[in-house]
Parts: structure tokens; C-alpha cells; sequence
């Protein structure tokens, strides 16, 4: 039986790898771009994969945590999926015009 924990990990897990996924068909697309705006590109894209990287390393962390602990840290992991979903759509809308 899953856990609201398990539960909540693994939505936040299938999220990122939605955004993975939605970032790499993206680079595909940013191939054209001016080499300025490659460049600007490139830098937000390491940023938001930095973002996602820490996103899942905490996330590995929190899956080992007991459930008293993890009721404790619940509110970290709605505000983490929040500030990287808020921070993927706007890179997303900066640039899915752009690559399309």
C-alpha cells in the first residue's frame, strides 16, 4: 500500500520527467536559433536543469525519510514542485515559440 509520501514523490518524479522530456525535444528544436539567442538559451537551460537536478536529489532524500519526518517536510516538496513548475513554464513560454 502506498503512502501519501510514496504518492506524492512519485507525481513529483513523473512531473520532472515530463519536464526532462519536454526540455530535450526542445533542444532538438533550438538548433536554428541565432548564435546570440542560442547562447542565452543554453545558460537558462542550465539553470533549469539545476534546478531540476536539486528537485531530485532532495527528492531522493525525502523517499529514505521516516513518515513522521516526512509530515514535517511535506510542505517543502508541494512549494519545490510549485517554484519548478512555475519556473519550467516560463522558460517554456520564452522559448516554445521560438523552437517551433
Amino acid at each position: 500500500m502506498k503512502t501519501e509520501k510514496h504518492e506524492k514523490l512519485e507525481e513529483s518524479s513523473q512531473e520532472i520527467a515530463g519536464f526532462k522530456a519536454d526540455l530535450e525535444k526542445l533542444k532538438e528544436k533550438a538548433a536554428h536559433f541565432s548564435e546570440e539567442a542560442k547562447k542565452e538559451f543554453d545558460e537558462r537551460v542550465k539553470e533549469l536543469e539545476e534546478l531540476i537536478k536539486d528537485a531530485e536529489a532532495k527528492y531522493e532524500e525525502l523517499k529514505v525519510k521516516t513518515e513522521e519526518n516526512w509530515n514535517d517536510l511535506k510542505d517543502f516538496v508541494v512549494l519545490t514542485n510549485k517554484a519548478l513548475r512555475h519556473s519550467f513554464k516560463y522558460f517554456m513560454s520564452h522559448y516554445r515559440k521560438k523552437g517551433e
